[in-house]
Protein backbone atom coordinates (compact mmCIF):
# COMPACT_ATOMS: atom_id res chain seq x y z
CA UNK A 1 0.00 0.00 0.00
CA UNK A 2 1.46 3.62 -0.72
CA UNK A 3 2.34 5.88 2.08
CA UNK A 4 0.95 8.51 -0.15
CA UNK A 5 -2.42 9.02 -2.24
CA UNK A 6 -5.99 10.03 -0.88
CA UNK A 7 -7.29 7.95 1.80
CA UNK A 8 -9.80 5.63 -0.15
CA UNK A 9 -12.83 3.10 1.63
CA UNK A 10 -13.52 0.38 -1.14
CA UNK A 11 -16.71 -1.64 -0.28
CA UNK A 12 -18.25 -4.63 -2.45
CA UNK A 13 -20.91 -7.02 -2.87
CA UNK A 14 -20.16 -9.63 -4.71
CA UNK A 15 -22.77 -12.81 -5.36
CA UNK A 16 -19.96 -15.48 -7.00
CA UNK A 17 -17.49 -16.86 -4.46
CA UNK A 18 -15.22 -17.29 -7.38
CA UNK A 19 -15.69 -13.54 -8.58
CA UNK A 20 -15.70 -12.61 -5.11
CA UNK A 21 -12.25 -14.08 -3.82
CA UNK A 22 -10.59 -13.01 -7.39
CA UNK A 23 -11.44 -9.96 -6.17
CA UNK A 24 -10.76 -10.16 -2.82
CA UNK A 25 -6.80 -10.69 -4.06
CA UNK A 26 -6.88 -7.98 -5.92
CA UNK A 27 -7.55 -5.50 -3.26
CA UNK A 28 -5.63 -7.27 -0.87
CA UNK A 29 -2.59 -6.08 -3.11
CA UNK A 30 -3.56 -2.61 -2.89
CA UNK A 31 -5.15 -2.08 1.18
CA UNK A 32 -5.89 -3.60 3.96
CA UNK A 33 -9.42 -5.54 5.09
CA UNK A 34 -11.29 -3.27 7.38
CA UNK A 35 -14.18 -5.52 7.02
CA UNK A 36 -15.38 -8.70 5.53
CA UNK A 37 -16.35 -6.60 2.70
CA UNK A 38 -14.61 -3.55 2.96
CA UNK A 39 -10.88 -2.58 2.09
CA UNK A 40 -8.98 0.98 3.16
CA UNK A 41 -6.62 1.70 0.84
CA UNK A 42 -3.96 5.43 0.07
CA UNK A 43 -3.84 5.48 -3.28
CA UNK A 44 -2.36 7.90 -5.92
CA UNK A 45 -4.29 8.65 -9.03
CA UNK A 46 -2.28 5.67 -11.18
CA UNK A 47 -2.62 2.89 -8.11
CA UNK A 48 -6.50 3.94 -8.24
CA UNK A 49 -7.03 3.26 -12.41
CA UNK A 50 -4.74 -0.41 -11.86
CA UNK A 51 -7.24 -0.91 -9.40
CA UNK A 52 -10.47 -0.16 -11.06
CA UNK A 53 -8.82 -2.23 -13.89
CA UNK A 54 -7.95 -5.19 -12.35
CA UNK A 55 -11.56 -5.27 -10.17
CA UNK A 56 -13.32 -4.71 -13.20
CA UNK A 57 -11.98 -7.72 -14.83
CA UNK A 58 -13.38 -10.07 -11.50
CA UNK A 59 -16.98 -8.38 -11.89
CA UNK A 60 -20.36 -9.10 -13.04
CA UNK A 61 -22.15 -5.27 -13.32
CA UNK A 62 -25.29 -7.46 -13.63
CA UNK A 63 -25.06 -9.32 -10.34
CA UNK A 64 -22.12 -7.39 -8.48
CA UNK A 65 -21.12 -4.19 -6.95
CA UNK A 66 -17.86 -2.30 -5.94
CA UNK A 67 -17.87 1.32 -4.59
CA UNK A 68 -14.32 3.15 -4.41
CA UNK A 69 -14.92 6.13 -1.56
CA UNK A 70 -12.23 8.40 -1.88
CA UNK A 71 -11.94 10.83 1.38
CA UNK A 72 -10.92 14.54 1.21
CA UNK A 73 -7.59 14.89 2.08
CA UNK A 74 -6.85 14.46 5.70
CA UNK A 75 -4.06 13.76 8.27
CA UNK A 76 -3.11 10.36 9.16
CA UNK A 77 -3.95 11.09 13.14
CA UNK A 78 -7.67 12.42 11.67
CA UNK A 79 -8.70 8.56 11.51
CA UNK A 80 -9.80 6.46 13.86
CA UNK A 81 -9.93 3.10 14.17
CA UNK A 82 -11.09 0.66 17.11
CA UNK A 83 -11.42 -2.73 16.91
CA UNK A 84 -10.19 -6.35 16.51
CA UNK A 85 -8.52 -5.37 12.74
CA UNK A 86 -5.41 -6.29 10.49
CA UNK A 87 -3.37 -3.39 11.36
CA UNK A 88 0.13 -3.04 9.34
CA UNK A 89 2.46 -0.97 11.31
CA UNK A 90 1.82 2.11 9.27
CA UNK A 91 -1.91 2.45 10.66
CA UNK A 92 -0.64 1.54 14.46
CA UNK A 93 -1.33 5.46 15.37
CA UNK A 94 -4.78 5.40 14.42
CA UNK A 95 -5.75 3.54 17.85
CA UNK A 96 -7.12 5.43 20.97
Amino acid sequence: MSETGIFTVIAFDVANDKRRRRLVKVLESFGERAQESVFEAWLDGDERRKLERRALACLDPREDRLALYALPKTDRQDIISIGPATITQDFTHWLL
